[in-house]
């Protein structure tokens, strides 16, 4: 049996959406579901898809992404929101609230997104989600918070790496981080998710846990892989697409699959 844990990142934009997809994830074998807090602060506005023919009446589907609209940061009423969270989720929590800078939904200011943080650690959450690239003062303020009960994942969101050393080199520098240190490589092809790759397998033999995965054709291969890696955490979704391989994103139905074919567990 692996040791790698699934975690699913819930998708719903609104508190129900999550606990109901949380219950979703729990039934298909998750260890643990990544809450995005930040996707309540927008309104996802699904676009229908352009159909054109071509010459011979053949239909292309071209499918739009969605319109993400700004809800108002006071309409979310934070507490009560991680107090039913709390409640209606069963399995561990990786609660985040990813700015827009990382790649969230968050557009309120710092302060308010720490304060969001620390309304979590507060709650008595099993892990949080603490960016590496927050500044020094607020983020020690915040692992001084989580004390012994709330564990960290220590996050960066990078532009593809040149090398597998630079990955190497960038986890080794932030080891001390968190209990895990997740790196999400962006815009990644097949030669840039091989360092990913060759980097996970070099990590392998230290002391850091890691989650090392790509957003790109490629960036899936560490989480199909991930119990030969011997990574801490893969993180999966429910959603089911046929653009999920190119953007480096696996059903939790397929990946436990494919570890059942590969003889991961």
């Amino acid at each position: 049996m692996t040791d790698t844990e699934i975690c699913v990142s819930l998708r719903g934009h609104s508190v129900g959406d999550m606990i109901r997809d949380a219950s979703r994830a729990t039934a298909a074998g998750a260890d643990l579901v990544e809450v995005r807090f930040d996707n309540l602060y927008v309104n996802r506005i699904e676009i229908d898809p352009i159909v054109t023919k071509n010459a011979k009446g053949e239909e292309t589907v071209e499918k739009q992404p969605p319109i993400m609209e700004k809800r108002p940061i006071e309409d979310i009423e934070v507490e009560p929101s991680i107090q039913r969270l709390k409640d209606g989720i069963q399995i561990p929590v990786i609660f985040a609230c990813r700015s827009t800078s990382e790649g969230g939904h968050f557009h309120g200011d710092e302060d308010a997104r720490m304060s969001i943080l620390n309304a979590a650690i507060a709650s008595g959450v099993t892990w949080v989600d603490l960016e590496i690239s927050i500044a020094s003062k607020a983020r020690k303020a915040l692992v001084k918070a989580c004390g012994e009960e709330t564990s960290i994942i220590a996050s960066s969101h990078l532009p593809a790496a040149s090398s597998s050393d630079e990955i190497v080199e960038f986890v080794n520098a932030n080891s001390d981080a968190g209990s895990i240190i997740k790196c999400c490589y962006l815009n990644v092809d097949h030669a840039r998710s091989l360092h990913i790759f060759e980097a996970a397998h070099t990590l392998k033999e230290g002391d850091a846990k890691v989650a090392l995965m790509g957003n790109g054709p490629g960036g899936d291969w560490t989480r199909i892989h991930a119990p030969l890696l011997e990574q801490a955490l893969v993180y999966t979704t429910l959603d089911r697409d046929y653009s999920l391989v190119k953007q480096g994103l696996v059903n939790i139905t397929d990946l436990r699959t494919a570890w059942g074919v590969l003889e991961y567990e």
